[in-house]
C-alpha cells in the first residue's frame, strides 16, 4: 500500500473507526462474558452492547485494548513500521507520530512487534540450526549475542519465498522468564508484551547443516545484529525476541504487503 492509498483509507479517525467496525463485524464480535455473538452497535457511544449488558469497544479483544491512543495513531504506526527498510528507533518514531512521551511510543511499538510474531509462531519450521559463538561473554549483553542464537528456518526452493524465524538464545529466554516473574511481583504495568517466549517450541535438528545454508544464516544474523546495534541502542535481553520477530517479519514479507498482514495480526 502506498502513502496516497493509506491517507484515503485511514487518513482520519472516523475512517479508522469505520474500518475497524466493519472488519470486526465481518469476523464476528464475541462477548467475553456470555460468549454470544454481538451485533448491536451503538454509533453514538461507539461500542457494541450485548444482551447481557456487557459493552465491547472497538479496541476490546485486540492488541490495541486498554490503549488511550487514537486508532489513527495506531494505523500510522503500523504503516510506518511496515514501510521502512530496516526499523525505526523509538525517538524517531515518536517525532514522526508527534507523541512526546517516550514510554507511550515504546509500548506501542512493542505491541506491534508482538503482533508481528503471531504469524511466525503459528507456522511449522522444518529446519532448526544452532549457531554458538566462540566468545564466553555474558549473554545478557547485546554485543555478546552476535552469532549466538537459535534460528528456526524454513528455506523454500522458490525464489524469494524462503522464510526465517530468528529465536533468541535459550539461556536468554530462561532469564527472560525469571525477570518477567520478578517484574510482575513489583507491579510492572506493561504486561501485554510479556510471555512471547512461552509460545516458542524448540525441536531437534531435522537435517544436517549445509555450508551454504550456514553462510546464508550467518549473514542474516549479522544483519539483524547490525540493526539492533545501529538503530536500537541498548536493547534489553528482556525484549530481544520481539526485535527478532520484527526482523523475521520484514524478511519473510519483503515482496508482499506487510501492512495488510500486520493489520490483521493486530485486529484478530
Amino acid at each position: 500500500m502506498d502513502l496516497t492509498t493509506f491517507i484515503q483509507q485511514f487518513g482520519t479517525e472516523r475512517k479508522c473507526e469505520k474500518f475497524v467496525q466493519s472488519q470486526r463485524e465481518k469476523h464476528g464480535v464475541i462477548c467475553t462474558c456470555c460468549s454470544k455473538k454481538v451485533s448491536n452497535w451503538r454509533s453514538v457511544q461507539k461500542y457494541w452492547r450485548c444482551s447481557c449488558g456487557n459493552k465491547i469497544s472497538l479496541k476490546a479483544g485486540t492488541l490495541m485494548e486498554s490503549s488511550k491512543l487514537s486508532l489513527a495513531v495506531w494505523f500510522k504506526a503500523m504503516f510506518l513500521m511496515t514501510h521502512v527498510k530496516k526499523s525505526y528507533s523509538i525517538l524517531e518514531l515518536s517525532r514522526i507520530l508527534g507523541i512526546n512521551r517516550y514510554r507511550t511510543v515504546w509500548y506501542l511499538s512493542m505491541k506491534l512487534r508482538v503482533g508481528m510474531g503471531q504469524d511466525l509462531l503459528g507456522k511449522e519450521y522444518f529446519q532448526f540450526l544452532y549457531l554458538i559463538s566462540k566468545a564466553k561473554a555474558q549473554t545478557s549483553q547485546l554485543k555478546a549475542i552476535q552469532n549466538y542464537s537459535i534460528s528456526a528456518i524454513l528455506k523454500s526452493k522458490i525464489y524469494k519465498r524462503d522464510e526465517i524465524n530468528l529465536i533468541a538464545p535459550v539461556d536468554v529466554l530462561k532469564k527472560v522468564e525469571v525477570e518477567e516473574f520478578n517484574l510482575k511481583r513489583k507491579g510492572y504495568r506493561c504486561l501485554k508484551v510479556f510471555g512471547v517466549q512461552r509460545k516458542i517450541e524448540l525441536k531437534e535438528v531435522h537435517y544436517a547443516v549445509k555450508p551454504d545454508v550456514q553462510l546464508w544464516l550467518s549473514t542474516l544474523v549479522a544483519n539483524s545484529n547490525r540493526m539492533l546495534n545501529g538503530i536500537h541502542h541498548g536493547v534489553s535481553f528482556l525484549h530481544l525476541q520481539k526485535y527478532m520477530f520484527e526482523y523475521s517479519f520484514n524478511y519473510n514479507l519483503r515482496s508482499q504487503d506487510k501492512f495488510e498482514k500486520l493489520k490483521n495480526c493486530v485486529l484478530f
